[in-house]
């Protein structure tokens, strides 16, 4: 290939593919996402001397791929996963018309994912699709779907249809979005959580909501938080457990919540919880942990509940942690989970959470300084991880909470969330 490559490929309209045998496998979800993403066509060639990109196996990668612009490029992978990786951060440097660089490309975070608050606002099928073929593009391999807030419930559920929010995707839908996401080798992880954040499940189940005492000694309900030791609603949330597991049974986690149920600090004033609350918050989770584990799902669950004030806990070793803030000074650091044998994903809210509306103190995040002053190892308020401890930060999220639903269209949002793909997806690898 003569003249600059990238500027060569960037213009054609057809690019001229040889794939090893072994990865033949690969050309129909290569071809389809070169045409989505960059209105190019790939044709695929016989021999080596007919193609500008020349795709083969090496025995010596496993989870990298190399990529050699020397002479001809030239992409080299040790299985179909890697290769296909290989050839999308191709099209991730054509698209931004960046310089193809030569080099091996270690994976640097084996989980790289996108968590996307659909409980609170509706996003299509149409957009969510969009939005996996440009996670693809950037190295994302697990979109984290939250389906169920305060102020929406947006899966259908067959067993409980009075609980769906009026705009909701239905079972097929989402059977077709977790088909197209294992096309592009993305896994989906279901979000459920419980025991808080379910006023709009529990509003017609009012003896379900836990009670609080107030300052003027009068005895109200709590609408986004489940009496955990009411057991016939305890039963209710086990149940729609059940059904998404069903729903969502070739995944491999399951996010079952866990934060922001009540003020832990302030367990007296809720009558149920005024003896051992925490003991029974704990017991509670570890229940539902278990009741997914037992069904073949990893549960994960939000820091900010457990360890508090640097005491115990037992929250079971089933359970992986979330660790998204520490906004309080009660909420444990992380290096108290690792320490515990924990493995821990990053959800950095200082860098990483995208707020719709800028609600609660957050503004939108910028993709520059994710890319120049975050790191993996660099969780909320600014807590470092030690290359000691690193084998047990399985990843990292980009997360799109929607507060203010109607503060951007799905549209805008995807726009912005495209740039902080770009941003974040800086960290996925490392050249050597």
């Amino acid at each position: 290939m003569k003249g600059n490559k990238s500027t060569l490929l960037y213009e054609a309209q057809t690019i001229h593919f040889f794939i090893d045998s072994r990865f033949a496998g690969e050309k129909n979800r290569v071809s389809h996402l070169y045409k989505q993403l960059l209105n190019k066509k790939i044709s695929f060639v016989d021999t080596i001397e007919e193609a500008e990109v020349t795709v083969l196996f090496s025995s010596k990668m496993e989870d990298s791929f190399v990529i050699d612009a020397a002479d001809s490029l030239m992409i080299l992978a040790g299985n179909p996963l890697t290769a296909f990786r290989g050839m999308m951060h191709l099209a991730n440097q054509l698209k931004n018309g960046a310089k193809i660089e030569s080099g091996k490309m270690q994976e640097s975070l084996a989980e790289r994912i996108v968590m996307l608050d659909i409980g609170r606002k509706y996003f299509s099928p149409e957009i969510l699709h969009q939005m996996l073929e440009q996670m693809s593009l950037y190295g994302f391999n697990y979109l984290q779907l939250h389906f169920s807030e305060n102020t929406g419930f947006r899966i259908e559920s067959v067993h409980y249809p009075e609980v769906v929010s009026a705009e909701f995707l239905t079972v097929a839908e989402i059977e077709e979005l977790i088909q197209y996401a294992s096309y592009l080798s993305i896994e989906i992880i279901p979000d459920f959580d419980t025991p808080g954040h379910m006023e709009h499940l529990l509003k017609k189940h009012p003896e379900w909501q836990l009670t609080m005492i107030t300052k003027q000694g009068e005895y109200q309900k709590v609408p986004s938080a489940l009496d955990i030791t009411n057991e016939q609603g305890v039963s209710f949330v086990l149940s729609l457990y059940q059904e998404y597991m069903d729903l969502f049974a070739d995944s491999r986690y399951f996010h079952i919540g866990g934060d922001e149920f009540v003020d832990f600090e302030q367990l007296e004033q809720y009558p149920a919880l005024a003896d051992n609350g925490l003991e029974k918050f704990e017991a509670y989770v570890n229940k539902v942990a278990t009741f997914v584990s037992d069904h073949g799902f990893i549960p994960r669950v939000w820091n900010d509940a457990f360890f508090r004030n640097e005491g115990s806990s037992s929250l079971t070793k089933a359970a992986e942690i979330t660790y998204w803030t520490k906004w309080q000074k009660e909420m444990a650091p992380v290096q108290m989970f690792l320490d515990k044998g924990y493995s821990v994903i990053n959800f950095n809210d200082n860098y990483l959470y995208y707020v719709l509306g800028e609600n609660a103190g957050y503004t939108y995040p910028v993709s520059e300084k994710i890319k120049d002053d975050w790191h993996p190892n660099m969780f909320a308020s600014d807590q470092w991880v030690s290359s000691r401890d690193r084998m047990q930060v399985k990843g990292a999220t980009l997360a799109v909470w929607c507060d203010r639903p109607d503060a951007k269209n799905e549209k805008e949002i995807l726009s912005d969330l495209i740039k902080l793909m770009e941003g974040i997806s800086h960290h996925f690898y490392k050249m050597e």
